[in-house]
């Protein structure tokens, strides 16, 4: 039978079949075979002026192989003596179609546990009987080894240099360099490596078939490094002999699947000529940010100090790149959280910006290779304390930031003194290290407490919040990232954060009540892909992707959020969010609104004013545009928000008031407060001056809506027929 065509339900064991891949692997000469999915899978070609996302989409295609699934190659091939010599053509086409037929074996072999837990739901589909294939560690061994990556190999790089710059002394005297030093090696490495594979083609050409390989462009000797690193050969060596698998130990802990697979730590391979070969370069750049730690571990005299390091790492690296959007007064570290005399908790990072909070708690913990076996205690126990743990202490520290009898004790001694004490938090829970399937096994394992003020959290990593921050590099674009990410929580169904993002970035992550789930595709990325490349490796393409970061770009709406961001108040923060929130078509019309409004009341010398609600949020907002004194002015708007919040029966109600002409802005005010019905109130509305509202959701948050018609009422909210407004402008 086709592997192709084959049911988990027909899949061999999957020891049956790792064993019959492992005798594939060691077969002669198939090495090749992987340098040709290396070659195939793991390189991206663009030829035109720059990087498109139509030159990475087959990286999502599903019909390349994994990075893990190669690796797993790699290792399997590392059980036996390598052989270098060329096989047959017909030879190296067998070695690859066994190889691809066995791993589709083995994914098939891995989804047993949910066909057997959704078939048991189809011999009894009473609710009570049901067990979640997903809620175990057998069930999540998929998910665990085909989620993907959680950094760019730039990244490992980048953060390399962080994570253990304050360690290479124990590096230079015990190894033999320093983690700089690693670091230039492995980029040479990629460089040259780079150029081999490019001229390959025109190699091939020249030879007779049966003699090519793309192995070449894998392969390299430590003289053609120095100078592309100006180090010393032995330097070099030093280096490569670190990250060398060991052909004596034949990989022996490679038994299965999952487990340890000494390759991935050690990927470099040493010929008997000398020469070296490095099929996966993110291998290496993994491996250097991963295993230097371990190699510490090992010595007990050092071992505490490593850790100490590791944890202050993460700390600040994270606190670094919140800083970077934040700025440095918005920012605290190792915040110490204080009841009275007593201490309480800590907060790892704190950002307190207008009315929004974010408190991040950062932990160094791993999963664990029993727990990757499919051990459900171990499981639990790794996501316990990678996680929960986490969360636990990140709220705590929220429920202090809404109580004013607690203090808040910066990293230098001083007290924090907040303008206003945060009334919407945000959490971020992340790990300093790759965690599989942290998004599954956030889903299926965190207890999360509902609290009114306090959001959901954010599970992720630290190359995740590296993106975010780069991507989202102002207050107001972040903040609103976490306040949409947090709402539909539970509604997204996505292999990794970088996919809620991608989505986000193209689309606005908005989702209606009309959907109760939503799964995202991998492919969502590129955009962000591209991006990330752009800035950081200086790759020819698109700086920012087209969407939610472009689409106010010259517009009233966009000048208002920027000076929203710079102001830092807290009654703008809130209104900042919520135009962020808007779909196109909504503030196209309310573009055209403001700038009605300005122009109207410089012709004029009257108030023109627009009010529009938001019933998915239960709030709103109001602009006035007038020249009145500003005391008169702000209770006159205050009047307004007070109504209109009532009116529309909302729990928030925004006010902001402009100057004619111009549109500067001269003062702004929110009010906060769970509706209720006041008799008071209920008479000043009978005595206001009818003027309608129309709801942001009969404009659009991003969904397609009905044409609105010549004689009916302009969706800006002017009160005018659409045919005398912002039809004649459109």
């Amino acid at each position: 039978m086709n592997a192709k065509d084959m049911s988990p339900g027909e899949a061999r064991d999957e020891s049956e079949i790792f064993a019959a891949l492992e005798k594939v692997c060691c077969s002669p000469g198939y090495i090749h075979a992987i340098a040709y999915f290396c070659w195939r899978d793991n390189l991206i070609r663009f030829g035109g002026d720059e990087l498109t996302e139509k030159d990475v989409e087959h990286q999502y295609s599903g019909d390349q192989l994994l990075r893990s699934e190669i690796s797993t190659l790699v290792g399997l091939m590392a059980k036996g003596v390598i052989d270098f010599s060329i096989p047959e053509p017909s030879t190296l086409q067998s070695y690859i179609d066994k190889s691809e037929a066995l791993l589709h074996e083995i994914h098939l072999s891995l989804q047993k546990p949910w066909m057997a837990a959704f078939q048991a739901m189809v011999r009894n589909p009473s609710k009570a009987s049901r067990i979640d294939p997903f809620s175990t560690a057998d069930g999540l061994r998929e998910p665990i080894f085909y989620g993907g990556e959680s950094a760019y190999n730039f990244q490992y790089e980048e953060l390399s240099r962080l994570k253990y710059n304050a360690d290479n002394d124990w590096l230079s005297s015990q190894v033999g360099f320093s983690i700089d030093e690693a670091c230039l090696v492995a980029r040479a490495i990629g460089e040259l490596q780079m150029q081999k594979l490019l001229g390959l083609r025109e190699g091939m050409i020249k030879q007779h078939p049966d003699q090519w390989t793309f192995l070449p462009g894998f392969a390299f000797r430590a003289d053609e490094l120095e100078g592309r690193t100006e180090l010393s050969r032995e330097k070099i060596e030093s280096v490569l002999t670190a990250f060398t698998a060991d052909p004596n130990k034949a990989n022996a802990s490679f038994s299965s699947l999952s487990a340890f697979n000494e390759t991935n730590s050690a990927p470099v391979i040493k010929n008997v000529n000398g020469s070296y070969v490095l099929l996966q370069h993110y291998s290496l750049l993994e491996a250097i940010y991963e295993a230097p730690f371990f190699w510490m571990a090992g010595d007990k005299r050092y071992a505490a100090t490593a850790s100490k390091n590791r944890g202050a790492f993460a700390e600040q690296f994270l606190a670094q790149r919140l800083t970077s959007v934040f700025g440095p007064q918005h920012v605290f570290q190792n915040v110490d959280i204080y009841k009275g005399k007593d201490r309480v908790t800590e907060a790892d990072v704190l950002v307190a910006y207008g009315d929004r909070a974010i408190v991040v708690q950062a932990k160094s913990k791993r999963l664990t290779i029993e727990a990757r076996k499919g051990n459900d205690l171990q499981l639990k126990d790794d996501f316990k304390k990678a996680i929960q743990d986490a969360y636990d202490q990140a709220l705590l520290c929220s429920e202090a930031l809404l109580d004013h009898e607690y203090r808040f004790v910066s990293s230098s001694g001083g007290t924090i003194d907040f303008a206003k004490r945060p009334t919407n938090i945000y959490l971020i829970c992340s790990v300093s290290d790759h965690f599989p399937a942290l998004a599954a096994q956030a889903r299926q394992f965190l207890k999360i407490k509902s609290t009114k003020n306090v959001h959901p959290p954010i599970i992720t990593d630290l190359f995740f919040m590296d993106v975010l921050s780069e991507i989202l590099e102002t207050p107001l674009h972040f903040l609103n990232y976490l306040s949409l990410r947090s709402k539909f929580d539970s509604k997204l169904l996505v292999s990794q954060e970088l996919t809620n993002l991608g989505y986000h970035l193209r689309h606005n992550l908005w989702l209606d009540d009309q959907y109760d789930m939503v799964n995202l595709g991998d492919d969502f990325t590129s955009s962000l892909d591209i991006a990330m490349s752009v800035r950081r490796l200086g790759v020819p393409g698109e700086r920012t992707p087209k969407g939610i970061l472009t689409r106010f770009d010259g517009t009233p709406l966009g000048r208002l959020i920027s000076e929203f961001e710079a102001s830092a108040i807290p009654e703008l923060v809130g209104l900042g969010m919520l135009f962020l929130q808007f779909g196109s078509d909504t503030a196209k019309h309310i573009n055209k609104g403001v700038e009605r409004l300005v122009r109207s009341a410089a012709d004029d010398g009257q108030q023109h004013d627009i009010s529009i609600p938001s019933a998915a949020d239960r709030s709103g907002f109001t602009i006035h545009v007038n020249s009145l004194p500003e005391r008169l002015a702000r209770e006159r708007l205050s009047a307004h928000c007070r109504i209109r919040k009532y009116d529309s029966k909302s729990d928030v109600w925004h006010g902001l008031l402009l100057a004619p002409g111009t549109g500067n802005i001269r003062g702004a005010l929110s009010v906060e407060e769970t509706w209720k019905a006041d008799a008071s109130m209920e008479n000043a509305l009978t005595a206001w001056p009818k003027k309608p509202m129309v709801a942001v959701d009969t404009l659009s948050r991003g969904a397609l809506r009905r044409k609105v018609g010549r004689n009916e009422l302009c969706p800006c909210g002017s009160g005018m027929k659409y045919k005398r407004c912002c039809l004649a402008r459109s």
